[in-house]
């Protein structure tokens, strides 16, 4: 004969003829909504099910029975949509989206948050590191996990972050790549002889800067100090591959750069040539025209990708030329010959440049902008 089940008291029902059910209300799941609680049974009576129902709810004012049945693909749209909103980079996200949409979330998305361990994540590394993923994609996506459960951690979807005892493999430090000022001097000219001059304007601009490559192309005329030889850094221009737009700078730090001669008479000769050709096409610039810009009004900021692919194209350049001279292949370049098309690469000459001219380190980073 089947068992009728007992409501005996609040929180307590009688299962079975010596079985007892102790439920106690958690609240409602953070990312479901739903209503969730925690359940025990026991076969030592009414008073142990009593000590039960009373060391459950101790445990549940406590936090101890928290989280969420909610799946990892949740936590990370969430996780997503708050980093939005506390407005990082629109290039960050589209970079953290990119590695969750192709990689984490079908490992991971249909899992339950709470259910995810040190060993899961252990196990999904050495996955990625065994089907040729390197080191520093593995810790990239690792980071990307470890900054969506802290969050969870702190929502109290989770009592621990599972990421912190995680083992994400090392990553070998890779060698600090400086151009030498010979270097930079052959791309500039090399640049000035190319199907676009203009580039020559930009990369000596940046050497001499050491602005970024988002800032370089966000400098606006309205930016220049001509009377008192300095630029304003206000904003910078981010581009990913389904859109573009206007942003702070990184670290959000707006910064004065008082500028030398070299400099200044860089600028002068970028604005000589836009007056001219906006007087020859009587294509007046616009009020706040953009330094560098492919259009003769200026209202357009170049983009920070064809500043990319000009500066790489150079580089090549260089390299072959290097290796013609040297009658080698450009696979057997020295070190010294070879040239790491990274842009950002003249940020670390310029660095180089203020610490050989003896500025203290803090000035450096102010002028870099470095938080």
């Amino acid at each position: 004969m089947k068992f009728k089940r007992v409501q005996v008291e609040k929180g307590i029902r009688q299962i079975g003829p010596d079985s007892w059910e102790v439920q106690v209300h958690v609240g409602r799941d953070p990312l479901t909504g739903k209503l969730r609680g925690v359940s025990r049974t026991t076969r030592k009576g009414i008073a142990d099910a009593r000590r039960l129902r009373a060391r459950l709810t101790t445990e549940v004012a406590q936090g101890k029975h928290g989280g969420t049945a909610g799946t990892v693909s949740s936590l990370f749209d969430q996780w997503l949509a708050t980093s939005e909103r506390l407005g990082r980079s629109p290039r960050t996200i589209a970079g953290y989206r990119q590695k969750i949409d192709t990689t984490i979330r079908p490992a991971l998305g249909a899992l339950r948050v709470e259910k995810v361990t040190s060993h899961t994540l252990d196990a999904l590394y050495g996955k990625l590191l065994d089907g040729g993923t390197t080191p520093a994609t593995v810790m990239a996506h690792h980071r990307i996990i470890s900054a969506a459960f802290h969050q969870a951690e702190r929502w109290g979807w989770v009592d621990r972050n599972p990421a912190r005892l995680a083992s994400p493999p090392s990553v070998p430090k890779k060698e600090l790549h400086v151009p030498s000022p010979a270097q930079v001097r052959e791309l500039i000219v090399r640049a000035g002889e190319s199907r676009n001059p203009e580039i020559a304007t930009i990369v000596g601009f940046a050497a001499l800067t050491g602005l970024r490559r988002g800032e370089l192309a966000g400098l606006r005329w309205t930016d220049v100090d001509w009377s008192d030889s300095s630029i304003t850094v206000r904003r910078s221009i981010w581009e990913t591959s389904t859109a573009s737009g206007v942003k702070d700078p990184k670290t959000h730090q707006v910064r004065r750069l008082l500028l030398g001669p070299d400099t200044l008479g860089i600028l002068a000769g970028r604005w000589e040539r836009v007056s001219t050709i906006a007087a020859q096409t009587e294509v007046p610039l616009s009020p706040n025209a953009y330094v560098f810009s492919p259009d003769h009004d200026g209202v357009a900021p170049i983009k920070p990708a064809t500043i990319t692919q000009a500066f790489s194209r150079l580089c090549r350049q260089a390299e072959r030329a290097a290796a013609e001279r040297l009658d080698i292949s450009v696979a057997d370049l020295p070190v010294a010959e070879r040239w790491n098309d990274r842009f950002h690469d003249l940020r670390h000459y310029t660095a180089t440049e203020l610490f050989s001219a003896g500025h203290h380190a803090r000035t450096v980073a102010d002028r870099l902008g470095h938080a």
